[in-house]
């Protein structure tokens, strides 16, 4: 009975917020190594996002397949929770380690200075007051893979 009425709550709280805009893609930002090493280099971005709704949430967990036209960057994960504010832009860093044998194979390079198709395909865990719920994300968009991205490579995906 305790379940029902907390589930009740919930609906009610959720309706009574009006309706519920979900978050508008901006860009990528801070795109860099993260740490290095003998055998694999840790790289990261910030996807960052402008919140239109009056109310903040958490965001708790994101995963992402990322691709670079056809080449399949890897799965990127948020290593930790982001607080988003109401009406604002945020930013949910995503990261992941890659062999230095297969950063090498990829060609990455080529990319630098050129606009590229870039395919995000995951999901992402909001929430508030500790009540999450994971939404389905599937974006493609076409960027500039620019080599200011990497000005400061110990900032990437770390929110700055």
């Amino acid at each position: 009975m305790a379940l029902y009425l907390t589930l009740l709550s919930i609906v009610v709280f959720m309706a009574s917020c009006g309706k519920i805009q979900d978050p508008e893609f901006r860009n990528l930002a801070n795109f860099g190594v993260k740490k290095m090493g003998l055998q694999s280099a840790t790289v990261g971005f910030d996807a960052v996002f402008n919140n239109p709704n009056s109310f903040g949430l958490s965001v708790k967990e994101a995963a992402f397949d990322i691709y670079l036209d056809t080449t399949y960057l890897g799965r990127f994960t948020q290593p930790d929770i982001v607080s988003v504010n109401s009406k604002s832009d945020f930013a949910i860093p995503l990261e992941t380690t890659v062999p230095f044998q297969k950063a090498m194979n990829m060609g990455l390079e080529k990319y630098l200075g050129k606009e590229v198709l870039v395919k995000a395909n995951g999901s992402v865990k909001v929430g508030k007051a500790g009540v999450f719920i994971s939404k389905n994300f599937n974006y493609q968009g076409r960027h500039v893979i620019d080599i200011n991205l990497i000005k400061n490579p110990a900032s990437a995906g770390s929110g700055q």
